[in-house]
């Protein structure tokens, strides 16, 4: 009887802790606080693209709480209140944060490209005068993914447009550019084979000598090197 009761207590020690520990692992994953908040922001935003309920609201980066709920905001609210705006988040804070003050807006943002999105407070000026309780704040609008990928599409197919219209002056403009670049590499390598001549006996100047046979430009442009100069003859 006694082996029984005991066996019970072991068994309802561990199915109470595991109980504890799923409601714990519940709440910390889904971001739930058992204390009230501090604080109720409302902000309104062009988008709420990549926002989740629950996502988390940082201020200047720092994390202060929590979304509460995402909803959209009707045709009447947009006309008379926000009508640069389609969606209105309530945001609970449960941090301490310095008093929010005119200028303040906010923004949906990821530490990564992947990352998780979160809504970013910016403060205002400390100049500014602190917002009276009730004030809506106002996100800024950003681009997705998407957008970016497709701006960066847009641009690209300009660019080869651009490409296909000049086609003629460009391939004009590179073949000028390499026979620059071949008079260039001609004149570098007698320069060099003339200062290293120079360097070695610099009398030669004044009573002459053997110079090494400079080779021709065929033979220069033709070469892998660089700068393919002959050795001075000593």
């Amino acid at each position: 009887m006694k082996t029984f009761r005991a066996d019970f207590l072991v068994a309802a020690t561990v199915i109470l802790c595991s109980g504890v520990m799923l409601v714990a692992l519940t709440l910390a994953i889904s971001g739930t606080h058992l204390s009230r908040p501090k604080a109720t922001l409302t902000i309104d935003l062009p988008s709420a693209v990549g926002l989740d309920k629950q996502a988390e609201v940082r201020y200047a980066g720092a994390a202060v709480g929590r979304v509460r709920s995402i909803r959209p905001l009707a045709d009447k609210e947009r006309r008379e209140v926000s009508p640069d705006c389609a969606i209105r988040v309530l945001a609970e804070i449960h941090h301490p944060i310095p008093e929010l003050r005119v200028g303040t807006t906010a923004s949906i943002t990821a530490d990564t490209v992947l990352g998780e999105k979160y809504l970013n407070l910016e403060p205002g000026s400390v100049q500014n005068p602190g917002l009276t309780p009730g004030t809506i704040l106002y996100a800024k609008r950003s681009a997705s993914l998407d957008e970016v990928m497709s701006s960066g599409k847009q641009l690209l197919d300009k660019a080869n447009e651009l490409i296909s219209q000049n086609q003629d002056a460009l391939d004009k403009v590179i073949s000028d550019l390499k026979v620059v670049m071949d008079n260039f590499k001609v004149i570098s390598t007698y320069g060099k084979t003339f200062v290293g001549t120079v360097a070695r006996k610099p009398w030669r100047l004044l009573f002459g000598g053997p110079v090494p046979r400079l080779p021709t430009e065929e033979t220069i442009l033709q070469s892998p090197k660089p700068v393919p100069a002959p050795i001075p003859n000593d």
